[in-house]
């Protein structure tokens, strides 16, 4: 008997993990649409004078509604084991202002419904980060612990790969315009939350991640986690928003070969999706802490290359960097898993993506300012 819970505790849910993997894409994607929109929308709507003003609250709400969503999930696990009913009800409100955004910029109203429009992009933020981190904190409900970098290397392909093909699906969003996107944004979503919440109906909990929140626990080192996700954050916003500029002005003879600087760093970041899986296993087998530190490290010294070099030597550095990131994307959530006690877990894995948007939210405020 003990051998079979041993084996079952081993096994992956892939079931309950495709269906988080799918979730997670949408969510991307939908962020895709978010940004493309938003200024056209504000434009729309005579708003794009307070451009910046909804870059803070947008930033603001990144970072705090992650933590309070969590908090609240932790109290409804302790009551039913399991955080969804805070998950559908994110999914369903962000489903529906998709919907009511749509029927919106279809109609163009005026008047107080026309005013209303920044109140729906604000309840969007909240609602979407409301789900977002108590759906990925039930992945340590599905995953032996130490499989964690394997199925973090899962999903930093898909996700990795949807961002390096961000132009194509701009493209295709630009076709289709901006009420069937939002629809098909909220349909997505809904979609992909309802088949999560469905599989996760059907899963056995495994025995070996600290579920069982009766028996003494370690304290949170929230701290940790908190860290974990800020240079997680760092290390995206360097790579996913600044990298384009900065090939742009350190590798001059892509601009005199013609070769957009946008699709050099695409290239990058589907370079580092493909080495995720096959550095998640190696972390794995040699140690995922030394494999996170070794990321960092990493990232930090190419960092300082690509600011200090110009040229081949910086072309090295731009080329090593998704190397280094690879190992950061498949080791740093796992670690933050291993720093929570499974009584404060959502709570923490919010703080861990509390960390992971200032950075961005920060540079995001500042363009919109006109700072930098």
């Amino acid at each position: 008997m003990s051998n079979t819970s041993n084996l079952q505790s081993q096994n992956i849910q892939w079931k309950q993990v495709w269906s988080l993997i799918a979730l997670n894409l949408a969510i991307v994607i939908s962020w895709v649409a978010y940004n493309k929109y938003q200024p056209e929308l504000l434009t729309q709507f005579r708003f794009s004078q307070y451009v910046f003003e909804l870059a803070i609250v947008q930033g603001l709400i990144l970072f705090v509604t992650p933590p309070i969503a969590g908090w609240f999930a932790d109290k409804a696990r302790l009551k039913d084991s399991r955080p969804i009913p805070v998950v559908g009800i994110g999914i369903n409100f962000v489903s529906m202002v998709f919907m009511v955004v749509a029927v919106t910029v279809w109609a163009n109203p005026g008047g107080i419904i026309r005013m209303l429009f920044p109140l729906m992009i604000v309840l969007w933020l909240v609602f979407m980060n409301v789900f977002h981190s108590p759906a990925i904190s039930t992945l340590d409900m599905f995953v032996p612990r130490e499989k964690l970098p394997q199925i973090m290397a899962i999903f930093a392909v898909i996700t990795d790969m949807a961002a390096s093909i961000e132009p194509s699906i701009i493209d295709l969003i630009t076709f289709f315009g901006a009420p069937l996107t939002f629809a098909a944004g909220g349909l997505m979503v809904f979609g992909a939350g309802l088949w999560l919440q469905r599989t996760v109906r059907s899963f056995k909990p495994l025995t070996g991640n600290d579920q069982n929140t009766d028996k003494p626990q370690t304290p949170s080192r929230f701290g940790v986690v908190l860290l974990l996700g800020l240079f997680m954050g760092l290390a995206t916003m360097y790579f996913f928003e600044l990298f384009p500029n900065l090939t742009a002005a350190k590798l001059p003879f892509l601009k005199s070969t013609g070769f957009k600087s946008s699709y050099f760093t695409s290239i990058l970041i589907a370079f580092s999706a493909l080495l995720c899986y096959p550095l998640s296993l190696w972390a794995q087998r040699f140690s995922v802490v030394k494999a996170a530190w070794i990321g960092v490290v990493g990232c930090a010294v190419m960092l300082l290359g690509i600011s200090v070099f110009s040229g081949t030597p910086a072309l090295v550095c731009f080329i090593l960097y998704p190397v280094f990131y690879a190992l950061m994307s498949v080791t740093f959530l796992p670690l933050a898993f291993v720093n929570l006690s499974s009584r404060q877990k959502v709570l923490g894995i919010g703080l861990f993506f509390s960390g992971v948007q200032l950075a961005s939210s920060v540079v995001e405020a500042l363009q919109a300012g006109k700072f930098i």
